[in-house]
């Protein structure tokens, strides 16, 4: 077995946003609706057609029918539009919430996220409901950096608060999507929207808080 890395304070895990997969999601959403409308103006376009040409021979749509029928063939053809609109709407405010830069910053003394630092004993109480010692400070500011301990010790000791961070299965329209307690409130995040692996957080996380905090893995549905 390789032995744990020696600890480090200058030692980082960076996470950065990734917007690739937002801005994929925005392009799919935006031709898909494109098309939808395409769809709206032909099936208008035939309808209006068909009935020009049976007013032309003569003929009535009146109690053939024809207009219940062109009624929901036209209705499915709006719903359809209204409903890649609302999609494209919503996967353009999830763009807008993905950040630039870093994002999640994890260390041997503690942790930052969304520019707000806490000490891993903060940290891990917040998740578990418990009171931790004071140290909170937004971008790392003005917090004591707390004794190294050995990095071999990545399972938590009995009595040891463990922070979990959740994972959440998507619906229609959203990824899965991680959900963090921290000591300033719940913060959360699709899976997607950062350049890193779930695997690849857990393992770092498991590493620098030394056994206090973990991804679970388990509410990802793919």
């Amino acid at each position: 077995m390789r032995p744990a890395p020696a600890e480090n304070l200058e030692d980082f895990l960076h996470v950065a946003w990734d917007p690739r997969p937002a801005e994929t999601r925005c392009a799919l959403t935006r031709r898909r609706f494109i098309a939808a409308v395409g769809g709206l103006v032909v099936t208008l376009l035939v309808w209006g057609g068909y009935y020009g040409w049976t007013r032309y021979n003569g003929d009535t749509w009146q109690g053939t029918g024809q207009w219940p029928v062109s009624g929901v063939v036209v209705g499915l053809a709006v719903v359809l539009v209204v409903v890649r609109l609302v999609l494209w709407r919503l996967a353009v405010r999830h763009r807008r919430r993905v950040g630039k830069g870093e994002v999640v910053t994890a260390s041997w003394p503690g942790i930052q996220i969304a520019g707000h630092y806490w000490d891993w004993d903060r940290f891990a109480a917040a998740g578990t409901g418990r009171e931790g010692p004071a140290g909170v400070a937004a971008g790392g500011a003005g917090v004591a950096e707390p004794a190294v301990a050995s990095a071999a010790a990545t399972a938590t000791a009995p009595g040891v608060p463990e922070a979990v961070v959740a994972t959440v299965p998507g619906t229609r329209g959203r990824g899965d999507r991680y959900v963090v307690t921290t000591p300033e409130g719940t913060w959360e995040c699709d899976i997607d929207d950062l350049a890193v692996s779930p695997a690849a957080l857990d393992q770092a996380l498991r590493l620098y808080s030394r056994g206090r905090c973990r991804v679970d893995l388990s509410g990802i549905a793919h």
